[in-house]
């Protein structure tokens, strides 16, 4: 059976889902960049939809993977207006395809007012309407950005507690320098989400309204926030197969 073959090359990971003819999504890979040439693509791909925030390193490995399969690479960018969505930039194509293609997918999912809070190596917020119109959005560094912003320009502050797999806790007070950085990241990404929340019930007055969540900084979030919303990692894909089926 032939398939479309879904990528969105985000910042650090890639995430592919396969598509069949009948529009039907199957996860696939989600790796790091430097495990994708361990993949060998599917038999049965007739087209590539790619949607891409990496850098032009990252955007080449993708590229030289998809070299030896010979097909077709459709590379789909921001648009003004697409799938009963419609993008508040002026500069529409400045609004990050991620960002876009996310909206498209929790639109075309269900029509409704929904907040997309997406943590990764940044913390985008943005804001839709349940006619599809969207308000604008919020960019904040991810939680791992804040902590290297400090330990870069004050290293000794983590002087005996080197290593990347160090996090904070919500809700917590630090015993140590380490230990007040990371909570202090933690807690800063969950005040933004709070403060989404106040924004979506306060300034734009909704109540029934959807939360949904992506991004590998979710899990750091305190129980009853990730409990308002939807864990959805797919978002961005789903988007792409609204490109995919139409073509």
């Amino acid at each position: 059976m032939a398939h479309k073959l879904l990528i969105d090359a985000g910042n650090t990971r890639v995430k592919t889902a396969l598509m069949d003819a009948e529009g039907h999504l199957e996860p696939w890979l989600n790796v790091a960049y430097a495990e994708l040439n361990q993949h060998t693509l599917p038999d049965g791909i007739e087209s590539v939809w790619l949607a891409s925030v990496s850098s032009q390193d990252r955007n080449q490995v993708v590229e030289a993977w998809l070299d030896n399969a010979k097909k077709t690479v459709v590379r789909v960018v921001t648009e003004s207006k697409a799938f009963g969505v419609t993008n508040s930039y002026a500069e529409f194509r400045n609004l990050g395809v991620d960002r876009w293609l996310a909206m498209v997918g929790a639109f075309d999912e269900q029509p409704k007012a929904t907040v997309i809070i997406d943590a990764g190596t940044a913390i985008t917020v943005d804001w839709i309407d349940e006619n599809g119109q969207h308000l604008g959005g919020w960019i904040a560094p991810g939680v791992h950005l804040m902590k290297h912003s400090v330990i870069n320009r004050a290293p000794g502050v983590f002087v005996g507690h080197e290593g990347d797999d160090h996090w904070g806790k919500a809700h917590q007070l630090g015993q140590n320098t380490p230990e007040c950085l990371l909570n202090g990241c933690v807690n800063a990404f969950v005040g933004l989400v709070r403060q989404a929340i106040a924004v979506s019930e306060t300034e734009l007055d909704w109540f029934d309204y959807r939360i949904l969540f992506s991004g590998g900084s979710i899990p750091l979030l305190p129980a009853d926030l990730k409990r308002r919303g939807e864990v959805r990692s797919e978002l961005v894909l789903q988007g792409l197969a609204c490109y995919a089926r139409q073509a």
